[in-house]
């Protein structure tokens, strides 16, 4: 039995017999998924489970992992099984305003049904018109090379999401057919002679169960599929079932939430313990410090074993895309917050490292449209592991150090508006002379990994491109970055600059680092590292941005009346 066909009569059947519903439903109750969670894919140029493969899927229709509480996979199977009562539901994201007042669609809303989309006349235009276009070559990411305006992308994104959605219910979205060497595995709905009908009669019968709520059938399906998979599967080794294993635990163990919940924990017992310092002499202070340093420790080790995870299963660093330069500035700012703590023993140090590993680890958890957290292939540029490792984490270490400057001079100037305010006087004098030092370290550290990163960079691009250096936007603004923190340092080393301009300097500068780290990818979009672009998050970069320099703005303004009324 073709799952096309088992489609298409449950479509008759779900017409005859389901009204248009207004809210989602809900997720069967008593159904095991997790053997088909197991169950490998090939996908995207790698094995995977299914898991994995249907969170990529309801990622991309949705722009949620896990979207209205249904398991990812139970989401793909009821799909396919009840795609007259899906088409009528609001689910498929279109984020971006311009878009839907393109397409005449309310701007208010951000998901729509399948059935408007499909229905909706300039969007079947605009369909045509992409079709048309789709055979004229575009050499994307070159210099000079056009860019693609974010509204057409966005267009073509909401195409992809309806098609997405549609070869799920018809089976073109099911790769469950291994076929023999590199050949890309063949999906449920193909017509072609393959042998892989002991695939697709239990994966029909999985589907029917599931529909009319036999779970017992369903469970039996289910492993008598994966038998058949497994069976057709050449060289199956241990190390494939530990990996499909290890990616569903990491899929639901969401290392890296639970370690930004830690490091949260970490920031309010340390600034409980700095800010009321004077009030919990004793055994309160101790204790809020321990609580600090202990949630600290438990949010790195979290961290660790999420790296650790992230490694083993995609077998090599986890530095090749936004979200995982972010997971990784993360922990590196936690390593110099730590490094710093250990030498000078000052807490402030490790509560502005744990700030900074909880908000960079908060954007990649909540933003997962923007920073897409899935596991992919290397492109072939950067399939040197040599190389990878030892330029891209050296020059994100970079990052990290100059992220810790970044939040050590916003507590900096904190003290300052205090001071403006005429609340503290030695004491805190001192508490900013101690920052400023704890910075400067902090900011040497950054500007030797930065220049050994860049440096390293220009060797890996003569290794693989012919040539070390050659004004790419990614090599320009990695080094604009490195000059504008060593005219920084060499600033408060002749005294140009004092403690409150060295402190206000770190915070500016850090906007040299986001155009480095972000805005090329997300804003320029043009070079040779087109392997890193992407687009979103623009808005909350430029209020971030806003946002800090309004702050020094304003202490500044504050610090310079109090001058003029000394």
């Amino acid at each position: 039995m073709r799952l096309r066909v088992l489609a298409f009569t449950l479509l008759l059947a779900s017409v005859a017999n389901v009204s248009v519903a207004a809210e989602f439903p809900d997720p069967k109750k008593g159904f095991d998924f997790s053997a088909l969670s197991e169950t490998p894919v090939l996908s995207g140029g790698r094995l995977k489970p299914l898991d994995s493969y249907a969170r990529e899927v309801v990622l991309h229709v949705t722009g949620s992992r896990v979207f209205q509480g249904w398991n990812p996979v139970e989401l793909m199977v009821s799909w396919a099984v009840a795609p007259a009562l899906w088409e009528e539901l609001n689910f498929i994201l279109i984020s971006r305003a311009d878009v839907k007042r393109q397409i005449g669609v309310e701007e208010r809303r951000s998901h729509f049904s399948p059935k408007e989309l499909v229905e909706n006349s300039a969007l079947a235009q605009y369909a045509d018109r992409m079709g048309a276009s789709a055979s004229q070559p575009m050499q994307v990411g070159l210099a000079g090379a056009p860019k693609e305006d974010p509204r057409e992308k966005e267009l073509r994104a909401v195409m992809e999401r309806v098609g997405m959605y549609r070869a799920v219910v018809s089976g073109d979205g099911w790769p469950l057919i291994p076929m023999p060497g590199d050949e890309a595995w063949h999906v449920l709905s193909s017509q072609e002679k393959d042998g892989g009908e002991e695939i697709r009669n239990p994966s029909a019968a999985m589907m029917i169960s599931y529909r009319e709520g036999k779970i017992e059938g369903f469970s039996k399906s289910v492993t008598a599929m994966g038998a058949a998979i497994l069976a057709r599967m050449e060289n199956v080794t241990d190390r494939v079932h530990q990996s499909l294993r290890a990616e569903v635990f990491y899929n639901r163990f969401h290392p890296f939430r639970l370690a930004w919940v830690f490091y949260l924990f970490a920031v309010l017992a340390g600034a409980l313990a700095l800010g009321f310092q004077a009030t919990l002499k004793g055994r309160g202070e101790k204790i809020l410090k321990a609580s600090c340093l202990t949630f600290a420790g438990t949010g790195v080790a979290v961290h660790v074993a999420g790296m650790v995870l992230r490694v083993f299963i995609s077998e090599r660093p986890p530095v090749t895309n936004m979200y995982e330069s972010v997971i990784w500035v993360a922990f590196g700012a936690m390593v110099f917050g730590a490094i710093l703590f250990g030498v000078t023993r000052q807490l402030i140090l490790m509560v502005c490292a744990a700030a900074v590993a909880t908000i960079t680890l908060l954007i990649a958890d909540s933003a997962p449209a923007v920073m897409d957290p899935s596991i992919r292939p290397l492109v072939p540029v950067l399939r040197s592991n040599l190389w990878l490792t030892i330029h891209v984490l050296t020059i994100t270490l970079g990052y990290a150090a100059f992220a810790l400057t970044l939040s050590l001079g916003n507590v900096t100037l904190f003290h300052y508006a205090r001071l403006a305010l005429g609340r503290g006087g030695a004491g805190r004098q001192a508490k900013i002379l101690n920052l400023n030092q704890l910075t400067y370290r902090a900011t040497q550290f950054g500007v030797v990994l930065l220049a050994a990163g860049t440096i390293l960079g220009g060797v890996w691009a003569d290794y693989s491109w012919g040539r070390f250096w050659g004004w790419d936007p990614k090599e320009v603004w990695a080094l604009i970055a490195l000059l504008g923190y060593i005219a920084i340092l060499h600033a408060r080393y002749t005294g140009w600059i004092g403690q409150f301009g060295y402190a206000a300097w770190t915070i500016v500068s850090f906007v040299l680092v986001l155009m480095a780290w972000y805005g090329v990818n997300f804003v320029l979009g043009a070079g040779l590292h087109a392997y890193g672009f992407s687009s979103g998050g623009q808005g909350t970069v430029a209020a971030f941005t806003f946002a800090q320099l309004a702050y020094v703005a304003v202490i500044a303004w504050l610090r310079k009346r109090k001058q003029a009324h000394s």
